[in-house]
């Protein structure tokens, strides 16, 4: 939590992760993060495709996990009385090891207030519930049969992809009403969340795209059908100036405060897009049916 910290307080954007690289700068935001690191130590163990129109699915579904998937954390975590409880204690108790319990019970109490007011921000509200457990639920289904026979989503060697999907994974498996939920519906997804946690070492190779499993299609269809459509209306609202938005994502009405950021996400998207070739386009379009 960079805000509790002096040495991390002016960091923009003020969000966790915070990683500090060796010439003494902070890189926020788990995407970037990722991207410098590929930069800071290139080597063979890559988690980029070099598929154009492979890295930018690569690419889409990382930014999807970070950005939708986070909001799964937020609801579960933070409407439901025992994730109250749970999840918000060890998020504070992680910060301040050397609080004693009354200390901790006063900044959980003060987290927990902090984060229950800011839901509405973020678009984990009573009338959004529905919509953000089903899509929770949807992502675990599609993983599920494929993690039981695939090792990741490109094959025998980690993504982007995959390192996105397991960062709000493994806190969604730690918080009981999610992990209940992992658990119960899709316990291959548990075991697998629970191997990438490390995987130093390993070796292996991405897959052609005429070998891609049927998994990475459905993932796609459900971010064409949720994300993007997401992602658009939000951007529409802040080139209008309006603070809020509303749009209707699997057939369920959706709405939010509007985020500059997010809006910069569609951009960077767009950008990657556009600067791909027209024959990788035609395969994204003809394979995925994808275009934006």
């Amino acid at each position: 939590m960079p805000q509790f910290f002096a040495q991390t307080a002016n960091v923009k954007p003020l969000i966790m992760p915070v990683v500090q690289f060796d010439d003494g700068s902070y890189q926020t935001d788990s995407t970037p993060i990722i991207l410098k690191l590929e930069n800071a130590a290139p080597s063979n163990r890559t988690v980029l495709l070099n598929d154009p129109a492979l890295n930018f699915v690569n690419l889409l579904i990382e930014d999807f996990a970070d950005e939708w998937l986070a909001k799964c954390i937020f609801h579960y975590r933070f409407a439901y009385d025992a994730d109250r409880e749970f999840g918000p204690r060890w998020v504070m108790d992680d910060a301040f090891p050397g609080a004693n319990t009354e200390q901790l019970h006063e900044k959980h109490e003060m987290f927990l207030a902090r984060q229950t007011e800011r839901m509405p921000l973020v678009g984990c509200t009573p009338a959004n519930a529905e919509l953000i457990e089903m899509t929770y639920e949807k992502v675990l289904t599609i993983l599920n049969s494929h993690v039981a026979l695939e090792k990741f989503l490109f094959g025998s060697a980690p993504s982007f992809a995959d390192f996105g999907l397991y960062g709000p994974l493994h806190t969604l498996g730690l918080d009981p009403t999610p992990q209940q939920i992992m658990r119960e519906k899709a316990p291959r997804v548990d075991n697998w969340v629970r191997r990438l946690g490390d995987l130093s070492g390993l070796n292996g190779n991405f897959v052609e795209f005429e070998k891609l499993p049927r998994a990475l299609f459905e993932l796609v269809a459900l971010i064409q059908q949720l994300y993007l459509p997401y992602l658009e209306a939000n951007a529409k609202a802040i080139d209008a100036g309006e603070s809020e938005f509303a749009v209707r994502l699997l057939d369920s009405e959706y709405s939010q405060s509007a985020f500059k950021y997010q809006a910069k996400c569609l951009q960077k998207l767009r950008e990657t897009y556009d600067s791909l070739g027209d024959i990788d386009k035609r395969r994204l379009e003809s394979e995925f049916q994808l275009t934006l």
